[in-house]
């Protein structure tokens, strides 16, 4: 065992004695705890598949006495069945021949790094205004990711850093940049019968998400250009002189208006009611039908990362037992003591507790959705402690539960790539990253509010 890894196991351990020893929570709580700081340990420092990493750890809190029924609940959720139809579906368009045909595309259209990283900006802001899910844009980035890493096989680094980036930011765009903003405003509407339209949050959200967004890109492709080396990109015009005008093919076409109705589905999701995880499962299925002879059944199966899966369904189960057996609780209620504590605060200071406790909170608890179900009726009740403006904070908060860039775990998005076969990056490029965007996303936010939202209908007091 190496020393590194030596001091790593000594420092868990006394961190383990002290939380059973000094946390005023139940059994299974400080177990909750224990195995999901061991599980970000592992995540970070150690070199085991990180679905083998997940679950395991899972098993070991079983076996200290978490009930079995957190396993098998893991797999009941929307956004496995959702990953699982995307990976089916992506298989189908590579196999289809139009991912072929779409790195070609670029090939002629982005000769250089630079307008393939203004071409994925622009993609991933459209997006993030039409398919309200980060998970289901990721997954419909995806298969653009694999064709720009064919042309620029030396980016792969920047590019698998790029689009969970470009996407996880581009949230704070519209209402239905995520679902966490939904579950938010039905909780501001029933506890203050106030709202945010869809107008209100476009207005003050998009400026915010445009500009981040370009920042983020600048410090992203300065960070890692170090390890772009251009020589090794490649051009694919000697495939016998590509003909853009060669006919799509029966298959291409079938699998175009397949994918073009599954984007339909998604967009249309508030007029018909079915979920988004339902349409994508149905889709793929229907497109593994023999008679359209897209791609057959167990080749299909082949497409779907089940180490992905395991590791969403793993990390997510590790975030819900914090919930479960109130450790988020504990913490919340910690935190709200010592604001009830400061009596008589500043307009600045409310503005940097709010900013600090949504932005750090993915730390904690991984999921999007549940942030949003477990800290926003604190803000809420923080808002009316201290007589601010419920929608101001409620709005503020989603901005800052939006960054979610440290771990692989923190976001569904950033798993997606981070689970690729050639793996575009590694948990320490995450963590550089987020050391440097984390407090600049903090500085963005206070500097936003000052100049633009305070002004705008969003003053705080």
């Amino acid at each position: 065992m190496q020393t590194k890894h030596l001091l790593l196991l000594i420092i868990y351990l006394i961190t383990s004695i002290l939380i059973f020893i000094y946390v005023d929570l139940d059994y299974l709580g400080k177990v909750s705890i224990i195995i999901f700081l061991l599980s970000l340990g592992l995540f970070i420092f150690s070199k085991v598949p990180a679905g083998l990493v997940g679950m395991l750890v899972l098993m070991g809190g079983i076996l200290l006495g978490l009930p079995e029924s957190i396993l098998f609940e893991s797999l009941n959720q929307h956004i496995v069945w959702l990953m699982i139809g995307a990976f089916i579906i992506s298989g189908i368009i590579e196999e289809s021949g139009l991912l072929q045909r779409f790195v070609k595309l670029i090939n002629r259209k982005c000769e250089s790094i630079q307008k393939l990283t203004l071409f994925t900006f622009i993609k991933i802001q459209c997006l993030s205004l039409i398919i309200p899910s980060t998970s289901s844009r990721a997954m419909a980035m995806l298969p653009i990711y694999r064709a720009m890493t064919v042309k620029f096989p030396s980016q792969k680094l920047f590019l698998g850093l790029l689009i969970p980036t470009l996407i996880l930011i581009a949230s704070n765009l519209s209402l239905i940049g995520a679902g966490s903003h939904l579950v938010a405003i039905g909780i501001l509407e029933k506890q203050t019968s106030k709202t945010i339209s869809y107008l209100d949050f476009l207005i003050w959200g998009l400026p915010f998400g445009i500009l981040f967004g370009i920042f983020a890109t600048c410090i992203l492709y300065v960070l890692t250009k170090e390890n772009v080396q251009r020589s090794h990109d490649i051009d694919i015009k000697n495939e016998a002189e590509v003909n853009f005008k060669v006919p799509f093919s029966q298959k291409e076409k079938t699998t175009i208006i397949c994918v073009v109705i599954t984007l339909l589905l998604w967009v249309l999701e508030p007029l018909h009611g079915l979920d988004i995880a339902f349409t994508t499962i149905l889709m793929a299925l229907i497109m593994l039908l023999p008679q359209l002879n897209l791609l057959h059944w167990k080749k299909g199966l082949k497409h779907i990362s089940w180490s992905l899966i395991f590791f969403v369904t793993s990390s997510s189960a590790l975030g819900e037992l914090l919930v479960r057996y109130n450790v988020v609780t504990y913490l919340q209620s910690h935190i709200m003591q010592f604001l009830k504590s400061l009596g008589q605060v500043s307009e600045l200071m409310i503005v940097i507790v709010i900013i600090v406790i949504s932005v750090f909170s993915h730390l904690v608890i991984t999921s999007h959705t549940t942030r949003a179900v477990v800290l926003i009726p604190a803000f809420i009740v923080f808002a009316k402690l201290f007589q601010l403006n419920e929608v101001a904070v409620v709005f503020l908060a989603l901005i800052g539960i939006n960054y979610c860039l440290t771990f692989p775990i923190s976001s569904k998005a950033i798993l997606v790539f981070y689970e690729e076969e050639d793996k575009p990056f590694e948990p320490k490029h995450l963590f550089k990253l987020s050391c440097i965007l984390m407090p600049l996303y903090c500085l963005f936010m206070l500097g936003m509010y000052f100049t633009f939202w305070k002004f705008i209908g969003l003053e705080l007091m």
